[in-house]
């Protein structure tokens, strides 16, 4: 079984994302497969809604923080380096994508997985479903170009009150603050989300893809992004330190 599975039905892709286990963390064999996926759609001018969906229970806890071949602990600080940016790569590789794209969540969305959602255009969130930023906790940055597209959505404030007091917002809380966009039953994200898309994928495909680069031009890029994936390293050189 393939780590990401590409379904295409007329003008809309489902993309799923299953590790088979491991509570669909993200190893550098998903990242770099969900960021292949990206890029395969595209160069994909039929297809004009994207809908990403984890497994059926969740969505993805997070970072596999015992995947070696993303930590690279024996290897030399230019190729963790490396290695640790893999994760800003595949989401902004998403959040440029010219199509509309659905997150549709359920269960835990967890840290990096979390991170995956934002960089959509939209989410679905399910009942059980919800979100959590534990990095700062952790003694990590919120890294993949999080810290903007999270104070985007919710606002500074309320982004800081997030990730330092590490809240696991519900589905409901989620569209509240604006977190998520839409709420579906449990079990009902993918089904919310495909309906959502084809509404969508009615408009004509050049408008749709100027309006949204021009609505994402218009309200920057990420600031984060020329320095994140050196905090993260050092982050985590500081942790190993001190374990």
């Amino acid at each position: 079984m393939k780590i990401v599975e590409i379904e295409r039905a007329g003008t809309i892709a489902v993309v799923r994302y299953d590790r088979g286990g491991k509570a669909n963390a993200l190893s550098l064999a998903a990242i770099e497969a969900l960021t292949a996926a990206a890029a395969e759609l595209e160069a994909d001018t039929t297809v004009r809604v994207v809908v990403l969906a984890g497994t059926p229970t969740r969505f993805s806890a997070g970072v596999d923080l015992k995947d070696e071949a993303l930590w690279r602990p024996d290897d030399d600080i230019a190729a963790r380096h490396h290695a640790m940016a893999a994760g800003g790569r595949m989401s902004e590789r998403w959040r440029r994508l010219p199509q509309a794209v659905i997150a549709a969540v359920e269960g835990p969305a967890i840290g990096g997985g979390a991170i995956l959602a934002l960089a959509a255009d939209f989410r679905v969130l399910a009942d059980g479903a919800f979100f959590r930023f534990p990095e700062v906790r952790l003694g990590m940055t919120l890294g993949w170009g999080g810290l903007p597209l999270l104070s985007a959505l919710v606002g500074p404030a309320r982004a800081k009150r997030l990730l330092f007091c590490d809240e696991t917002v519900s589905a409901a809380e989620a569209v509240a603050m604006g977190l998520a966009d839409r709420s579906a039953p449990q079990g009902g994200a993918l089904d919310a989300a495909r309906a959502w898309a084809g509404e969508i994928a009615a408009c004509p495909p050049l408008a749709l893809a100027m309006t949204k680069r021009a609505l994402d031009g218009s309200a920057g890029g990420n600031w984060a992004a020329a320095y994140e994936a050196d905090q993260f390293l050092l982050s985590r050189l500081v942790s190993e330190a001190t374990s």
